[in-house]
């Protein structure tokens, strides 16, 4: 199985759009600079919550898939 490409990834959309979005944020007066970085530790964190919840549902859903026998062809 080979790795995707790193601009199909996650965490590559989430370096490159969070920062600008807060940085525009801050231009308009929505946050002072000083509280554009809180809010892209915080928002970082919460996104990471969310993609490792999802991840090991995903996990979970697999290994009964596997468990039960079904081949990854078999539900496409």
């Amino acid at each position: 199985m080979e790795t995707k490409p790193g601009y199909r990834t996650t965490e590559f959309w989430l370096a490159l759009v969070l920062p600008q979005l807060v940085a525009l944020l801050a231009l308009f007066g929505v946050f002072t600079p000083e509280q554009s970085d809180a809010v892209v530790g915080s928002v970082s964190q919460i996104v990471g919550a969310i993609i490792s919840g999802v991840s090991a549902f995903g996990y979970s859903v697999a290994r009964g898939k596997a468990k039960e026998g079904i081949k990854p062809e078999d539900t496409k």
